[in-house]
């Protein structure tokens, strides 16, 4: 994790190019996988799930190596179909979820949230189109289900409940299990086990990403194979104490300036919902006409969940820009939280100004959530402090 680090902050932009090429090929059957999951879980034919992910995948059309792979994805699905059938009766796909966890100031997207007509509890299935299991696939099995307990899972956006669509975001806290499917293997396990790290290991983690900012990594006695030796980095041992996470301080600083988390949740995925042609009448409407809105804000708050302020400040203009420019920019988090932030500005030195929007637009993926924001992050920043 530390050399990860170093290298994040001093990768040139040639060498980040020669790493995306390489795994350009993986993140393109790992998108078969879940497609292949995701179209055999909805009862699709085999020939169908194939012409299907030949059409929405185009390197499937021209890599004879990633049209095998898609083929032989969906005809282990079908074996895998019938076998979960048994376990469960039936696994419906309900949407993609998002575990937030706040303390590492990180997300986890597992591929799918289902239900199964077992017990009717909300289960985790992640697509794993490998060649081969991996012991690493069950750790993130865990921690997907560890995160579930105990800070929730929200299903993005839209999602099926039945035969209705629904909109409003989802939480999801309790006991959770994942299914690991392997679509070329023909094959899967269910993982029910969980893994929280405690404070002390979340401390341990950041430590070492600062280290390694810092262009050191923590005393180790790894093995000779220890796989970080691979990575090929021989950086001076350090010691530090832990930071809180820049995302999560910026957070706090939204909250000291009375930004409220949940109505920017709610307004900003309200908007994202918004088809173009509405936007643009919100847009140019400069505050007229609205009138013809009024069924529209109805809709977003009974479907979606929202307040009734969130709805206005989507569909008034006015309104919208007066609320986003009443939030706090990176400079003036930055400047209002000086203090906390003082050791990571000697450690970062000018590159924590120039990070400011990317640290700026972390916290509003990991903190902002449609209800509960709030206690969300004072509860992390009492866990850090």
């Amino acid at each position: 994790m530390a050399i990860k680090a170093y290298r994040a902050i001093r990768i040139s932009r040639e060498a980040t190019q020669i790493q995306e090429r390489r795994i350009a090929e993986p993140v393109t059957i790992g998108k078969i996988g879940e497609a292949a999951v995701k179209l055999s879980l909805q009862g699709i034919p085999k020939h169908e799930a194939l012409k299907q992910i030949t059409h929405s995948i185009p390197e499937v059309r021209v890599n004879e190596y990633l049209a095998q792979i898609a083929a032989q994805s969906v005809e282990g699905m079908d074996e895998i179909r019938k076998s979960l059938k048994g376990a469960y009766k039936t696994v419906t796909i309900v949407g993609r979820g998002e575990g937030r966890h706040p303390d590492l100031a990180g997300t986890a997207r597992p591929d799918f949230i289902c239900l199964t007509e077992r017990n009717g509890t909300p289960i985790i299935v992640e697509a794993k189109d490998s060649a081969k299991t991996s012991p690493a696939y069950k750790f993130q099995a865990m921690f997907y289900n560890g995160i579930a307990e105990q800070f929730g899972v929200y299903v993005l956006r839209e999602r099926l409940e039945g035969e209705s669509a629904k909109f409003s975001p989802l939480l999801i806290r309790s006991a959770a299990e994942t299914i690991l499917v392997y679509p070329r293997l023909a094959t899967f396990s269910v993982v029910k086990e969980k893994y929280v790290p405690t404070q002390t290991i979340i401390k341990e983690v950041w430590t070492a990403k600062e280290l390694g900012f810092n262009g050191q990594t923590p005393e180790t006695q790894c093995r000779r194979k220890c796989p970080h030796n691979r990575l090929k980095a021989d950086l001076p041992v350090g010691s530090m104490e832990p930071f809180p996470p820049l995302p999560l301080i910026f957070s706090e600083g939204n909250l000291e300036k009375g930004l409220d988390l949940d109505l920017e949740y709610q307004a900003e995925y309200a908007w994202d919902l918004l088809p173009t042609r509405i936007k643009l009448a919100v847009l140019f409407s400069r505050g007229r006409d609205l009138g013809t809105l009024t069924e529209l804000k109805d809709w977003l708050v009974k479907n979606l969940g929202i307040t009734e302020e969130a709805a206005d400040i989507v569909l008034d203009h006015k309104k919208r820009e007066s609320f986003l420019r009443s939030k706090p920019d990176a400079d003036e988090l930055l400047e209002l939280m000086a203090n906390e932030l003082e050791p990571w500005e000697v450690l970062l030195k000018e590159r924590i100004v120039a990070s400011g929007p990317s640290i700026l637009a972390r916290a509003t993926a990991v903190y902002s959530l449609p209800r509960g924001s709030r206690s969300f992050v004072r509860e992390a920043w009492g866990r850090w402090r």
